[in-house]
């Protein structure tokens, strides 16, 4: 199945990037550079995904998604945004944004961010899994947490995570991580995995994750 995604952004470079990639990955994109066309494309058409820039012209991102929700159309929206201050954000939230990614932003990440909300409108996902009495993993924000504190974690950490919490006991392969935290087209990054995998010892310890020299990784804790 194919998801359609409409793309609000007025810069025609990253717009152009942005449909090729997520077209590699088979979604069908609409692309469109201003908040009132936008608007015209979302009467004439059903879509699976918003994906929006806030600063573009006519409507803004934030007013074309608050129309949209005054309306009851209830399509999940990510916000691609500039903006990094915390009244911007909360804004967006507010408005009915599920998500947000700051520019400039890693195209894996935010597919990543593409699919786990999608799963969660499709409801595929259960809502939290446990790894022990004191941490969990909520699967439909993608957030870790620690005695219902939520922790400061990245995306590809919690992918790896999750992996890792989903084969305990197992050995988790290289070829594993990459498939779940890179696209096909890109290469597998070894160092990367290195940073996320001492990223998550800082949390749980540094013995809770053992490295099966040459092969993988296995989860302890």
């Amino acid at each position: 199945m194919s998801y359609k995604i409409l793309i609000l952004e007025d810069n025609t470079l990253l717009l152009q990037t942005l449909e090729d990639f997520l077209g590699g990955h088979d979604y069908i994109c609409t692309l469109v550079s201003s908040g009132k066309e936008a608007l015209k494309q979302c009467y004439e058409n059903k879509y699976d995904l918003y994906l929006l820039d806030v600063k573009v012209p006519d409507l803004s991102g934030f007013d074309f998604l608050k129309e949209l929700r005054a309306s009851g159309d209830r399509t999940p929206a990510i916000f691609v945004t500039s903006l990094s201050d915390q009244e911007s954000l909360t804004k967006g939230f507010m408005l009915g944004g599920d998500d947000y990614i700051k520019k400039p932003f890693d195209l894996g990440e935010l597919l990543l961010r593409i699919k786990a909300l999608l799963a969660r409108a499709k409801g595929i996902v259960d809502d939290w899994l446990e790894i022990d009495d004191e941490y969990k993993l909520n699967l439909a924000r993608k957030r870790l947490f620690h005695n219902q504190e939520e922790l400061d974690i990245n995306l590809k950490d919690f992918e790896l995570l999750y992996l890792l919490v989903k084969e305990r006991g197992k050995v988790v392969t290289k070829e594993m991580i990459h498939e779940r935290l890179w696209s096909s087209s890109e290469e597998i990054n070894e160092g990367s995995i290195r940073v996320y995998i001492n990223n998550l010892k800082k949390i749980f310890g540094k013995d809770s994750i053992l490295n099966i020299r040459g092969i993988g990784y296995r989860f302890e804790k």
